[in-house]
């Protein structure tokens, strides 16, 4: 089976979890992934859950995923001090249309704030903005451990899990292979772990900080986190993002 994976700590924490001789495995950026999937009759790709809103009849793992609920996060929050206010936050990173959309959705509901969302392409950011950083670059260059969890800020926001990425096909078939793999899978990288993160690398910190909080992410799906992903449409649906509620193609 060929899977179709964002290129971040997470998706390779999981890759080491499943086994190495049942998949083909193709990184890309978040925005990307989806677009590589639409070439592929049978593969399943690991998409940024709101990429749904333009792809409604992709078929759902109700049994994989990647989920947040702590201070590990795929995105972070990076505030100047002393701001009495915010209206203006630099995206950056490995952005997806979750980050897009979310952000703003955020600081509609939780501060009653209209917030405008700048691209920052720069190769070096500028840390004298408030700032949005998807993706591994903020374990390379950020202080991720005294910022915010976006991830964090949108449990909160929906009193669920936060389901950053799901996993989608155009091939029901291939979703429920996919699904085996799926028994267990919280523990068995939960008890891996230390094999895992020896096989990447990352610095001693970040190894660390992913140890110390994995309990705050989710590679199984449950009832939660299918929950969760209803609730992220239809919050897209009352923000007027998208004109209709839909249903979502989980394959049980």
């Amino acid at each position: 089976m060929k899977l179709i994976l964002p290129a971040n700590i997470y998706s390779s924490i999981l890759i080491e979890a499943l086994p190495e001789n049942k998949f083909e495995v193709i990184y890309k950026e978040a925005a990307l992934v989806l677009k590589e999937l639409e070439n592929e009759a049978s593969a399943v790709a690991m998409i940024p859950t709101l990429d749904l809103i333009n792809h409604k009849t992709l078929f759902l793992s109700p049994r994989m995923g990647l989920s947040f609920d702590g201070q590990l996060s795929n995105a972070y929050l990076y505030f100047i001090e002393g701001q009495s206010s915010i209206s203006k936050i630099n995206i950056r990173g490995d952005i997806s249309m979750n980050e897009i959309l979310l952000t703003k959705i955020l600081f509609s509901e939780r501060y009653s704030s209209e917030i405008e969302l700048n691209l920052d392409p720069a190769a070096t950011p500028d840390k004298t903005n408030n700032c949005l950083v998807a993706g591994d670059e903020n374990f390379r260059i950020w202080n991720y451990e005294s910022c915010i969890s976006f991830s964090d800020q949108i449990a909160e926001m929906l009193d669920l899990p936060y389901v950053n990425f799901t996993f989608a096909s155009k091939d029901r078939e291939a979703i429920a292979e996919l699904n085996k793999y799926a028994e267990n899978l919280d523990s068995r990288i939960e008890d891996k772990l230390e094999s895992i993160l020896k096989k990447l690398q990352w610095p001693a910190e970040v190894k660390s900080f992913i140890t110390q909080n994995l309990n705050s992410v989710y590679f199984e799906m449950t009832g939660n986190e299918i929950s969760a992903v209803n609730e992220l449409i239809r919050l897209v649906y009352y923000h007027g993002i998208i004109e209709d509620l839909f249903d979502v193609n989980f394959v049980f």
